[in-house]
């Protein structure tokens, strides 16, 4: 009888680690002269590549090639042997109208809720300055008709003294006021600086990539998260979360989990979390 062996595609992955070997290059240099992640590396190099989006490792491995002298057109004709990450675009096609008209009216509703609340605050502020206006100006008066009785049996001699005391009840309003007009701003002002601040928590039971980039562009995360590990991030939000491998993954913001399985299609998600309506966005 005659055996047949089974051929086995030739990986990227395998033409590169034996130039890389060639060279007498270890895959830490490779790394720290090619500017691409070690653990990117390993994934190209070991053909593990399932949790890193296509749409970038076709140009990881492009540049690791030109890194090592190895021409990319030499190559190209193996790229079809490796596969990424892909969404499941017919599934998110289906059921994105829903979706939308659902997130439509989250974010209308939203909107309304919080003009409401502006508004009703504002009421209250406005009115309340009144208030303490008006109570101001008759204290001020009765005090003011209390030291001309006062003041009217007396001597011309005494007269400076009421004047004083006139002038420094009038010094004491003028910061009370302005004491008092300068608390909301205050107030708004720690506002101002605790929006935006959200704390990010999250951890995978299963190797997955990870991508978290915050309102600034700034790149939080870009790597692949090993099972077992566990991780926090902070920044500028609204961030904007990318997940290879969301069935493994456990998401928080500020201590509260994140439910994943509306924003997942083919097991990656997509989503937006923080800022101000600190909503998740449409799988991509």
């Amino acid at each position: 009888m005659t055996s047949q062996k089974e051929l086995i595609p030739l990986q990227p992955g395998d033409i590169l680690r034996y130039e890389r070997e060639q060279q007498g290059l270890t895959l830490e240099r490779a790394s720290s002269r090619s500017r691409i992640r070690l653990s990117v590396l390993e994934a190209i190099e070991s053909g593990q590549t399932n949790d890193i989006p296509s749409v970038y490792l076709r140009g990881y491995i492009r540049n690791y090639a030109r890194y090592l002298g190895v021409d990319p057109a030499d190559i190209e004709h193996h790229m079809d042997n490796v596969r990424g990450a892909e969404p499941d675009v017919q599934t998110v096609f289906t059921v994105k109208t829903g979706r939308d008209q659902t997130e439509k009216w989250l974010k209308v509703s939203s909107y309304l809720a919080a003009s409401a609340l502006i508004a009703v605050l504002a009421w209250q502020f406005t009115h309340g300055a009144v208030r303490f206006s008006q109570g101001e100006s008759q204290r001020t008066t009765a005090e003011a008709d209390a030291e001309s009785r006062a003041a009217s049996p007396a001597e011309p001699a005494g007269r400076p003294t009421n004047t004083h005391l006139s002038a420094s009840i009038a010094s004491v309003e003028v910061l009370q006021r302005s004491a008092a007009d300068a608390a909301p701003t205050a107030a708004s002002g720690e506002f101002a600086a605790a929006a935006g601040e959200h704390l990010l928590t999250m951890s995978s039971s299963a190797d997955t990539w990870v991508e978290i980039v915050d309102a600034d562009g700034a790149h939080l995360e870009m790597d692949l998260l090993r099972a077992g590990t566990s991780r926090s991030y902070s920044g500028t939000a609204p961030y904007r979360i990318m997940i290879g491998r969301a069935s493994a993954v456990e998401l928080s913001m500020d201590g509260q989990l994140v439910d994943l399985g509306p924003h997942t299609r083919g097991n990656v998600a997509h989503l937006t979390l923080g800022g101000q309506a600190a909503d998740a966005s449409e799988p991509r």
